[in-house]
């Protein structure tokens, strides 16, 4: 790039409604990402249901960098970048598991759950060279929490509250309406060739693709946009946060039978009672979708419909909670982690056929997952060759819409009939660019 600040702040042409081609594929806006974005923002690292108990861990990354989710033997909570000291090699290969220590199997130094390096072979050869207090593993400065989810960053500008801000009223929704929603189970990966902005600016915003894309889905009647028997239209709220984040609210047209609060059962309600406050309750009664991204590359996903009695279960309303984290691995690959969650306290049975519907649908093998993928893949590509790559994305759908005047709620909510446009993918590379100029 011949000029490079140039270059990067012309990425995204937000008020012409264009992005750049360049920004899935070029390996010198990947390098950007990865030195200017993911070291200087808040990044979901794990839920603190996967690591209960005091040694818990978790291994994760932070963009580029491997860490380790850890609860020490205190059960305080430490994210330690997975890197030994002494000559640079991981010290844990493990994915998940409980220990008391970490040991590098290069040379054997030996770092305790809090990351403090406890031993070293050979330590009277380094004739007091050494001060094994200044040689734990490194430990991101600022972690934090919220509703069970854990968030660290290398170069905190700001608390993880003041990061989040209104989208926290989202999150109360998703992860906070009752005492506790856990993670069931180990998240499932995959690896795709495509690039990471790809997942998020899609949960961001893109409800349009679904009739292309999942075309099946409404053409079978499972989609549930405007059941038989439904008066009316469904009523869309795509809400734009601060500092890139953005989640859209579906609610179900009038008289369309759908089940209240996404289904959950009804010996959840004393519990919405207490974690809402009416006007979330209110909002939340009648979704069946909600779906968004945390900047830069946590996305959520609820969705409400039934299980039909051909899957062998009873034909009744059911939810699922998914949580997804687009993990660069370079310019035009990425790992998809996928985790589902489900309230703690809902019947077991509710419990098993939520899990069996989350893996039907989204899934890495699920109906909509493999679509979203090839979708993804191919738009990496496409623009990855010099042809492609000088284009100019087309994101000017709504480019001129107005914000909603009468939504009593947080942030700034966009609506319309049909309920489609760009704006919240617009906002999310409009904040991605600013971050990776300097």
């Amino acid at each position: 790039m011949a000029s490079p600040a140039l270059a990067v702040q012309d990425l995204v042409r937000y008020d012409d409604g264009v992005v750049s081609a360049r920004v899935f594929s070029d390996p010198d806006v990947y390098q950007l990402e990865i030195e200017r974005l993911f070291p200087r923002t808040w990044l979901f690292v794990a839920h603190e249901s996967e690591i209960p108990n005091p040694g818990d861990f978790v291994t994760r990354h932070m963009g580029a960098d491997p860490v380790i989710v850890s609860r020490d033997a205190d059960g305080k909570v430490h994210v330690l970048l997975n890197v030994c000291r002494h000559r640079g090699r991981k010290v844990c290969t493990e994915d998940a598991g409980a220990t008391t220590h970490f040991r590098c199997g290069y040379h054997g130094w030996t770092y305790n759950s809090a990351g403090e390096l406890t031993g070293l072979p050979f330590a009277d050869a380094y004739q007091g060279r050494l001060d094994k207090t200044q040689l734990g593993l490194c430990e991101a400065p600022q972690i934090d929490t919220f509703h069970g989810l854990i968030f660290a960053c290398w170069q905190p500008s700001v608390s993880l509250r003041d990061f989040l801000g209104p989208m926290t009223w989202v999150l109360d929704m998703m992860f906070g309406r009752t005492d506790a929603v856990d993670v069931a189970g180990p998240p499932i990966r995959w690896h795709a060739d495509a690039n990471w902005k790809l997942g998020a600016s899609n949960f961001v915003g893109d409800g349009h693709h679904i009739f292309t894309t999942h075309g099946f889905s409404t053409q079978l009647g499972l989609h549930g946009l405007k059941p038989a028997g439904s008066t009316g239209q469904p009523v869309g709220h795509s809400l734009a946060m601060s500092n890139g984040h953005g989640a859209s609210l579906v609610s179900a047209p009038s008289g369309s039978g759908e089940a209240p609060y996404m289904a959950l059962p009804q010996e959840l309600l004393p519990e919405l009672e207490r974690n809402l406050d009416d006007f979330q309750r209110k909002v939340f009664e009648p979704l069946v979708v909600v779906a968004g991204n945390v900047f830069p590359n946590l996305s959520f996903l609820e969705t409400s419909g039934h299980t039909p009695q051909e899957w062998g279960g009873p034909d009744q309303p059911i939810s699922f909670l998914t949580l997804r984290q687009w993990q660069p691995t370079g310019p035009q690959t990425m790992e998809g982690w996928s985790w589902v969650l489900i309230d703690r306290n809902a019947p077991d049975e509710w419990k098993l056929l939520s899990r069996q519907c989350y893996e039907r649908v989204f899934g890495v093998s699920g109906t909509f997952e493999q679509d979203d993928l090839e979708n993804w893949g191919q738009i990496t590509a496409g623009t990855s060759g010099p042809r492609g790559s000088q284009l100019w994305l087309q994101y000017k759908m709504g480019l001129d819409l107005e914000p909603t005047q009468d939504w009593p709620g947080p942030g700034t909510c966009y609506s319309a009939r049909p309920p489609f446009f760009d704006i919240l993918e617009r906002l999310f590379f409009q904040h991605w660019v600013e971050n990776i100029s300097g």
